[in-house]
């Protein structure tokens, strides 16, 4: 078990998500708090995740409903402007972080700039400066994972993907997990020719398969190609006009060329830099760092949250880690981590949730389930908005009646996941959500009828 004790000093590994969770939470139970960050203050969330990729989401999709919006009476212009796309992006992102510097010290956090190591099992050096601590708490994100295969340096990451100087003619996806897929999304709105190459089984296979095969069927109808149970076999020619090879599930070779290729083969653990072998902090055989299950690492005063604890890589988790563990180092009494209750949104084409158990993990944990299914066919607010395709599905449990898990897919899916993640929590039943009346025509209306 951790080593807990009163306020002291504690230091702090990045400025992400995580890391501010940490931080905010600590300073302002009376801590001292140094935050350590070698690149720019907010986080990958902020600067090249979550909030660029959301405002080229939101262009894509008003792209999309330009495109169709003659089926609903209108004649709109049939172009874009790719620069002023990108511009929104910045200026969204801008606005949402404001001074992120003067916003830490506002709050009494000092800033450090630099690369962050251990020297000692209390001390954290940065460049010249050495700092000890009572607590130290690893907030490093995570980084790309690098494919293993000949010529993977010709490959873009959603880093770079996400400030394309132009639209791609053509783009190959290597991956089809949330960023792959919400690139493809992207990229396909915009017109270009998107193929998506996976070595899973299929796309999307950390998401109940009822909700999963509706955005890639939406996918394929944008003209998006994929193939699953892929082996990459090597990259070769020069950025712009990029061939690839590889061997798709039914072990036949392919081969092709695009303008740019995106790897988005998942993301591991920021932590190759920070010297922890000097700090007694285990590493297991995947590379990660050894912890408990309050997330303190086999230094009883150094912990891990967000992405660098390897965990689901997600903000929302970040930074209710990050929340948590400082929680355990302010009380006294280390808190157990549990994310299992927190949704998880694809922003494609249309959005996918879910929260809870699906269906395949509760039969598989020897759970007795009912499942629910409301089809959003006739759907008032999806007939209006012609999005017919998308579905709510609940998972209750058998012998109660409980709600334990949620599956959505429609356009407000991210607003209607709360109230299905918040009805877990509560203990709803079946009964419970059938009682709760929605409002019409909207798609908060699913919920209800899904129970019926």
């Amino acid at each position: 078990m951790c080593d807990v004790d009163s306020q002291g000093k504690v230091v702090v590994i990045g400025s992400g998500a995580a890391g501010q969770g940490t931080a905010r939470t600590l300073v302002a139970a009376g801590w001292h708090v140094t935050v350590v960050e070698r690149g720019k203050v907010g986080g990958t969330c902020l600067w090249y995740g979550c909030m660029p990729k959301k405002a080229l989401y939101n262009a894509a999709r008003a792209r999309r409903l330009g495109v169709r919006a003659e089926l609903f009476g209108l004649d709109l212009a049939d172009g874009f402007d790719w620069q002023s796309v990108l511009a929104w992006k910045w200026h969204a992102q801008e606005t949402y972080a404001g001074d992120q510097v003067a916003i830490m010290a506002d709050r009494g956090i000092e800033l450090v700039h630099g690369d962050a190591r251990f020297v000692s099992a209390l001390e954290i050096a940065v460049e010249d400066q050495v700092f000890e601590f009572d607590h130290a708490v690893i907030a490093t994100g995570s980084r790309p994972v690098i494919l293993p295969v000949e010529g993977t340096g010709l490959g873009d990451t959603s880093d770079d993907a996400l400030s394309y100087g132009h639209v791609p003619t053509s783009l190959l996806v290597v991956g089809a997990g949330f960023i792959g897929i919400e690139m493809a999304t992207i990229y396909a709105s915009f017109g270009s020719e998107v193929t998506v190459v996976t070595n899973a089984q299929r796309p999307l296979d950390t998401l109940d398969e009822d909700v999963a095969l509706i955005a890639v069927r939406r996918l394929e109808r944008m003209g998006v190609r994929f193939f699953s149970s892929c082996r990459m076999q090597r990259l070769s020619g020069s950025r712009g006009a990029i061939d690839v090879e590889f061997t798709d599930g039914e072990n036949t070779e392919r081969s092709g060329r695009w303008e740019r290729v995106l790897v988005a083969a998942g993301r591991r653990p920021a932590i190759a830099d920070l010297a922890l072998e000097a700090a007694a902090i285990t590493i297991d055989g995947q590379g990660g760092i050894v912890l408990d299950e309050n997330q303190c690492t086999t230094n009883p005063r150094v912990w891990a949250a967000g992405d660098a604890a390897g965990g689901a890589m997600h903000t929302p988790v970040a930074s209710y880690e990050g929340r948590t563990v400082a929680a355990s180092i302010d009380s006294g009494v280390p808190v157990v981590i549990d994310s299992s209750l927190i949704p998880s949104c694809l922003y494609t084409s249309p959005q996918i949730t879910q929260v809870g158990l699906t269906e395949a993990q509760a039969r598989s944990s020897g759970m007795s389930v009912d499942v629910s299914r409301m089809p959003f066919e006739y759907l008032g607010a999806a007939v209006i908005e012609d999005e017919r395709d998308g579905i709510v599905k609940l998972v209750f449990a058998e012998d109660d009646g409980r709600l334990v898990g949620a599956q959505v897919a429609g356009p407000t899916a991210s607003d209607l996941i709360y109230a299905l993640a918040l009805a877990i929590r509560c203990g709803a039943t079946r009964d419970t959500l059938r009682a709760t009346v929605g409002i019409h025509p909207a798609y908060s209306e699913a919920l209800n009828w899904a129970a019926g």
